[in-house]
């Protein structure tokens, strides 16, 4: 029986529908392309501040870790004067309240000291009384016991001298009372002061941040702000444009039975170069489908639709910008 070619052409094509249907409409298929982009990063600050110098120009290529700008802020003087002025005010009290003490201190061991000479004194009268009489009793042939012979004085004298340890002890108490006291003013001053000295660390902390830096490499892609202007808080300064690519634009197809949420990590490899291997993590999807540009279609003649997708990927990422990626879900 004769060939007839016409049935082969129609069984390579009848296989052919169903292999675009199974690989290119995207059913069973969990690989996807997207492109490469970069977003320009926008540098701001927390606080409003003055522009003091501006160290670079549009164009210009950068450095993560390089200073663009440096700032000035008034609030930072006039917070660490404030500061350095408590800390010298609590000294100035703690010395004054001390001065006091001291001459307290001084006050009470002079009135001890004369409280001390008046005692002993009265009993070196006593005494001598006593031992002008006993010299008189020896000579009569009389005792000399002062207990026996003279008992109203024996206890004068034992009065005196239960006066001066009394005198004592309250001398000593009260010095261990000043002593406290002045303690206690240290201890005061010290923890005035270190509170304050944390707040003057944290506006010294701040002014070693008072600058713009880059952090990432790229060029500058514009300057809003200028020299001596007063920029408030997160206003926009400027823009770098970073030289790697930060995310990736792909198409999820229409008819791709595949659920996905936002943070879940996919795997990613460049068209063009197979072994250039890197993981991404999804960051936005819109619902809507639409049709995929020409470059990111499996089959370029062929019109297809999908959902848009974003994904971040490292920041030192293996992928030239622009590039065509496969994105797997596998």
């Amino acid at each position: 029986m004769k060939f007839n070619v016409l049935y082969l052409f129609w069984a390579l094509a009848f296989a052919a529908c169903f292999w675009l249907k199974d690989n290119f409409m995207g059913r069973s298929n969990t690989s996807f392309f997207g492109a490469t982009e970069t977003e320009s990063q926008i540098l701001n600050y927390d606080h409003t501040v003055v522009i003091q110098e501006v160290l670079v120009k549009t164009g210009d290529k950068v450095q993560a870790g390089d200073t663009l700008m440096v700032f000035y802020r008034a609030e930072l003087d006039q917070e660490s004067a404030e500061g350095l002025s408590d800390i010298n005010q609590y000294a100035v009290e703690k010395n004054a309240q001390n001065s006091i003490l001291d001459k307290s201190l001084e006050v009470l061991k002079a009135q001890h000291q004369t409280e001390l000479s008046e005692l002993q004194a009265q009993i070196r009268i006593e005494q001598a009384e006593y031992n002008a009489e006993s010299g008189v009793r020896k000579l009569l042939g009389e005792s000399t016991d002062l207990n026996a012979t003279d008992p109203l004085r024996a206890e004068k004298i034992a009065a005196l001298r239960s006066q001066i340890r009394q005198a004592e002890e309250e001398y000593r108490q009260r010095v261990q009372e000043i002593q406290a006291e002045r303690r206690a003013n240290q201890a005061v001053f010290e923890a005035r002061s270190a509170k304050t000295q944390i707040d003057l660390d944290f506006v010294n902390a701040e002014r070693q941040r008072l600058a713009l830096v880059a952090q990432v490499d790229g060029f500058v892609e514009s300057i809003a702000v200028g020299t001596n202007e007063v920029v408030p808080q997160h206003k926009e300064m400027l823009k770098i444009n970073p030289l790697q690519p930060t995310r990736i634009r792909g198409f999820v197809y229409e008819h791709a039975e595949i659920s996905y949420q936002l943070g879940d990590t996919v795997q990613l490899s460049a068209y063009s170069r197979p072994t250039v291997l890197s993981q991404g993590i999804i960051i936005g999807s819109n619902p809507q489908v639409v049709e995929l540009p020409v470059r990111l279609r499996k089959m370029p003649e062929v019109r297809t639709w999908g959902r848009e997708l974003f994904i971040k990927i490292p920041y030192d990422n293996p992928f030239y910008l622009n590039e065509k990626i496969v994105i797997s879900f596998e």
